[in-house]
């Protein structure tokens, strides 16, 4: 039987949502048959957070070396890379996240294989088996394949589901990489951790994001306001980062994070096309601005032609009766 590895990621105390994603796939892959599955995590790993992984998986690697407690891309790709050799492996999966995007391809390199990235659909069931992926900035999707192996996969948050958590529980084995310290080039000097709270954008069901329309920092309340009802997290456009209105972690875009939710809502956005890139696969779309011809409408399920200092609090309002708020 195949084996396939799944890079699982976490932040703080809890597994990325789009780790779970894609165990939860590796769950049905391994019922199948198709593949033998094992999670793969490296660096520190609290009881806690164990615990939470293994139940989505009957397999969990976990690699120790303290040269790995703090993410470098040298590190993590020799591990991995490593690993795959040692088993085998056909098949490597892993989020698109920042870490993914960024240590995925030296491991691609290091196996001398392919990789694809950002994929947003994938069959397992072709032969051979197909990813979908976007090209040119998100204007084509292309259907890939791979004709040599391991392959190599990153994924992008919200693009598969979750599955239940398994009653019964895996087993986790303790490896070390044996990596030496002239291999790491890269050293970690200081680490700034987001506000605990706050849902990242990648892995947001419902954004709701601002655009130059907002006209200032102040006004970005009103998407507050929104957010705190509906259990959203706040985005912005790159022209309100550079306004300095917003952080650059909130920005969606080219530029800024790629974000795949249930529901976008873009308020006072126009739609330049760096921005429709990084959100161009969100489920449902809903735009509001007051030009009638902005070009966020065409990428738009749902669109509200009107001043959005009025249909934001609207909504809100209406939203809190609603929802009994």
């Amino acid at each position: 039987m195949d084996k396939a590895l799944i890079f699982v990621e976490a932040k703080g105390n809890e597994p990325r949502k789009v780790s779970i994603e894609l165990l939860s796939e590796g769950r049905k892959l391994a019922d199948s048959g198709s593949f033998n599955v094992e999670a793969v995590f490296i660096g520190k790993l609290s009881e806690d957070l164990k615990d939470k992984i293994l139940k989505y998986t009957g397999k969990l690697i976990h690699f120790t070396d303290q040269l790995l407690e703090n993410y470098t891309a040298e590190g993590y790709a020799i591990a991995l890379a490593g690993y795959a050799q040692e088993t085998g492996a056909k098949l490597i999966l892993a989020g698109a996240t920042r870490i993914g995007r960024d240590f995925m391809p030296r491991t691609a390199v290091i196996l001398q294989t392919g990789i694809a990235s950002d994929v947003t659909e994938v069959n397992w069931s072709a032969n051979p088996m197909t990813f979908v992926r976007p090209v040119y900035g998100g204007k084509v999707y292309a259907e890939v394949s791979f004709a040599a192996f391991p392959a190599i996969v990153t994924v992008r948050p919200n693009s598969l589901v979750i599955g239940e958590p398994s009653a019964n529980k895996g087993e986790v084995i303790e490896k070390q990489a044996g990596i030496s310290p002239e291999k790491i080039r890269t050293k970690v000097i200081k680490t700034e951790g987001a506000t605990k709270d706050k849902v990242d954008l990648t892995e947001a069901d419902v954004i709701v994001s601002g655009g130059r329309g907002m006209k200032s920092m102040e006004n970005f309340k009103l998407l507050e306001d929104l957010a705190d009802v509906i259990g959203a997290t706040v985005g912005a456009s790159r022209p309100v980062v550079d306004s300095k209105w917003r952080d650059q972690t909130d920005q969606v875009g080219k530029s800024g994070k790629t974000v795949s939710p249930k529901l976008y809502i873009a308020a006072g956005i126009s739609g330049a096309i760096h921005h429709i890139m990084g959100m161009d696969t969100s489920k449902v779309v809903l735009a509001i601005n007051k030009e009638p011809n902005a070009i966020i409408f065409n990428y738009a399920n749902y669109g509200i032609v009107g001043d959005l200092f009025e249909v934001l609090p609207a909504i809100t309002e209406e939203l809190k009766k609603k929802l009994g708020k």
